[in-house]
């Protein structure tokens, strides 16, 4: 039965009634008080409008830190709560910024991936998506996104954008496990640009060039590397990562992680020349004492971070890749 309750009341709740006792508002339905051994509390019980009929007890403070009416006020939002379908007990998870989610998804997939992808997805999310880089992913509705990729495709490209989208597209998926976030904007709103295949390879006229320069090349350490790639189309990490215990009395070479993971991995028949080659790396770097067959003193890595075109050698990693598909 309810009571028509007092602050006077409230005080005196001790004294009057046993632990245990709980007292209903005639005021508030759903407030009541629980009278403990020690202190009171006031108490709402209230169904949760999400559809599951559940019925939740709530506590909304202490009789001796807050005051009756304070408790009804307090009640009716947890009681418009309610009705909104939200569970007070649950405190809502702050969405989080493009930014925060990038540096999770780093956190948990980086290992995962090669520092040449994460290095690819860093470049688009710090570069052609800076501008929504604070805002909270719920807040990239369809049309914002759509004219993003509009206004990355002009300003960089429709190889860039398309990028850019792919990268934004992963980094909501992998948040979506963990928040309530509406469908992803990417998949929704994007039509993205038609891509062809970018003509990068060296063609049989373009060899001899690259041949000269190779010969020609200052530092033999690194032609050694350009070589490799170009006579077995191995990817530059994959390459600028070769280690002497990979490589066998026969002349094959492990790749135990290429492109796909250690599941992918693949031995390699090397030619001739290139074990010849290989032989007169070891030559001038053993002093070094390293593993890697293209070692680096300056790297965290320990061997050679990164081939890149210049004035002396001015092709691509991926030129070399290309080569055998190409010829």
């Amino acid at each position: 039965m309810a009571t028509k309750l007092t602050q006077g009341a409230v005080n005196r709740l001790a004294e009057d009634h046993p632990a245990g006792t709980q007292i209903y508002d005639a005021d508030t339905s759903g407030l009541r008080i629980v009278v403990g051994s020690k202190s009171s509390s006031y108490k709402l019980v209230g169904r949760i409008n999400d559809g599951s009929n559940r019925y939740v007890s709530i506590i909304v403070g202490r009789t001796d830190e807050m005051s009756l009416r304070t408790a009804r006020e307090r009640s009716a939002e947890i009681k418009l709560a309610l009705r909104r379908g939200d569970d007070p007990r649950t405190p809502k998870r702050t969405v989080p910024s493009l930014k925060t989610a990038w540096e999770r998804y780093k956190e948990t997939r980086g290992p995962e991936l090669r520092p040449s992808t994460v290095d690819w997805y860093e470049e688009k999310v710090t570069g052609p998506l800076k501008s929504v880089l604070e805002v909270p992913l719920d807040k990239l509705d369809r049309e914002t996104v759509r004219l993003l990729h509009e206004k990355i495709t002009k300003k960089n490209g429709p190889y860039c954008a398309n990028g850019a989208m792919r990268a934004l597209k992963a980094v909501y998926n992998d948040a979506a496990r963990s928040h309530d976030l509406p469908p992803n904007p990417v998949s929704r709103s994007v039509r993205m640009n038609k891509e062809k295949p970018r003509q990068w390879a060296l063609g049989p006229e373009g060899l001899p060039e690259a041949w000269r320069r190779l010969d020609a090349m200052e530092d033999r350490i690194r032609a050694a590397c350009w070589t490799v790639m170009l006579l077995t189309s191995l990817r530059s990490h994959d390459a600028r990562s070769m280690r002497w215990e990979h490589l066998d009395e026969d002349g094959v070479l492990l790749v135990p992680s290429p492109k796909g993971g250690a599941d992918r991995a693949f031995r390699l028949p090397l030619p001739r020349y290139l074990l010849q080659v290989l032989e007169m790396v070891r030559q001038e770097t053993k002093g070094l004492g390293s593993s890697f067959v293209f070692p680096s003193l300056s790297s965290k890595s320990g061997h050679v971070e990164e081939m890149r075109r210049t004035d002396e050698f001015p092709y691509a990693p991926h030129q070399m890749l290309l080569v055998s598909t190409q010829n």
